[in-house]
């Protein structure tokens, strides 16, 4: 800063019209407020430049004096001017230096944030009460505002599942920060277990592929749980936070679930006979719904996000005690080592009830679902809005992009991101393909078997 502040006096006594020397994009960036450290990293992301910032953030955003923690964000960089695509998983940030659809569509910068209390962003030690909506809202508050300093294009929030429901958190607490949201694949649960999901999972796909995944699942649960135990010992995964039999039995209960939600109608002709051997079976389970999504490496990676599907976003019923009840024989007790802390209290509902009403009555979301998305039993309801819209991907799964629908839908919402923007997108006929593989949380306790979210 010196140096440039000795070159303009120069120049101003000279007479000269210099101009100014380069922008250094990371120093600029490390001198912004809560920039606690900027770290240049290769990319191979034709356009850009990656960094990979942390931010101090405080544990308590009501006691800003507290105690702290390191926040990370992945940053691709274009340029000061373009759309900035603020992007989060929901948990650990490992989109790194992968671009989103959105960030494609509109040549756009884009910031990835990892979630308080995934991976690297835990404060330890860690105050379990503090991990809620509103504190992650205002995490991300915190580091929007400090980037706008820099960045002065249109802000756009996303997300694919848990990442689209933060996406929508933070808009609702902080409804100014972005020119629009467009939350893909984002359920809202208001129970723990939420009983409506069961009726939208028995009408997804077809009554001969639904009848056989049901059966495949039962045939493993109540003949073949000792060869599937067997085999999945045999990976030489570690299961002491949850032990190898339950998580067996919650990997089966998953099956169905896990097989509309990632796999879809396409598949169905792939399923193997209920008659296959063993292995036939096994090989199926391991791809739909693994065991080790329970072993103690996955549970690591996700307990987060079981603590806050206790304490606040609620999860789903799965549907399956029409028909495999009668063959388990493990309870919530034996999936207790999946939290990170002792199980919290339900909040009844209140914050997602209040998700609702926020989304119900604002304004420039655009929502995506897949049609077969056993999750899209939990769509928003946007009665009320003028300006948002709901698209739905025919037979599609929980992998759905605004580049699969329909080409009206895709249009439409084509036009609210160049409305927000002020840049039109990519033609609607080029297609989005460089999708980053979901995280797979696994059904560790009984009441959240069903729960895989994705993206």
């Amino acid at each position: 800063m010196i140096r440039w502040l000795v070159i303009a006096a120069l120049a101003a006594g000279c007479g000269d019209n210099l101009a100014p020397p380069p922008v250094d994009i990371a120093t600029e960036l490390a001198a912004l407020p809560g920039v606690h450290d900027v770290t240049a990293m290769p990319t191979a992301a034709a356009g850009f430049t990656y960094y990979v910032l942390h931010f101090t953030q405080p544990v308590d955003h009501s006691n800003p004096t507290g105690a702290t923690f390191l926040q990370e964000v992945s940053l691709l960089h274009k340029d000061t001017t373009s759309p900035m695509i603020v992007q989060t998983s929901g948990y650990w940030d490992y989109y790194r230096d992968s671009e989103v659809e959105l960030t494609y569509l509109l040549g756009g910068n884009q910031i990835s944030i990892e979630h308080r209390y995934f991976a690297g962003s835990r404060p330890d030690p860690a105050d379990w009460g503090k991990l809620t909506i509103e504190q992650m809202a205002e995490d991300e508050h915190a580091i929007v505002s400090s980037l706008k300093q820099i960045y002065t294009g249109a802000y756009i929030a996303t997300g694919g599942s848990k990442g689209g429901m933060t996406a929508i958190f933070y808009r609702r607490f902080f409804p100014d920060d972005v020119a629009g949201t467009v939350p893909y694949v984002a359920p809202i649960s208001f129970a723990a277990p939420d009983l409506r999901y069961p009726t939208y999972l028995a009408q997804v796909g077809n009554a001969e592929c639904r009848q056989h995944v049901r059966d495949l699942a039962t045939e493993m649960l109540s003949n073949r749980r000792a060869a599937m135990e067997s085999a999945a010992a045999a990976q030489g995964n570690s299961f002491t936070r949850v032990a190898i039999g339950p998580a067996v039995e919650s990997a089966i209960i998953s099956f169905e679930w896990s097989f509309w939600q990632y796999f879809g109608i396409t598949q169905c002709a792939n399923l193997p006979a209920i008659t296959g051997d063993d292995a036939a079976l096994f090989k199926v389970l391991d791809r739909v719904s693994p065991p080790s999504d329970s072993d103690d490496d996955q549970t690591g990676l996700f307990d987060a996000y079981y603590y806050q599907a206790y304490f606040q976003l609620g999860y789903p019923a799965d549907g399956t005690d029409t028909y495999l009840k009668p063959y388990e024989i493990y309870g919530d007790a034996d999936y207790t080592g999946s939290l990170p802390t002792a199980q919290p209290t339900f909040d009844g509902g209140v914050a997602m009830h209040d998700i609702q009403t926020f989304v119900a009555n604002s304004d420039k979301f655009v929502f995506v679902y897949g049609q077969w998305d056993p999750w899209s039993g939990g769509q928003f309801d946007l009665t009320g809005t003028q300006d948002s819209l709901l698209l739905v991907h025919a037979e599609g799964t929980h992998n759905s992009q605004l580049t699969d629908l329909a080409a009206t839908d895709r249009a439409a919402a084509y036009a609210k991101l160049e409305a927000w923007t002020g840049v039109s997108p990519k033609a609607a006929s080029i297609a989005f393909t460089d999708r980053i593989a979901p995280p797979r949380p696994g059904p560790r306790m009984r009441a959240l078997r069903a729960v895989r979210q994705s993206h």
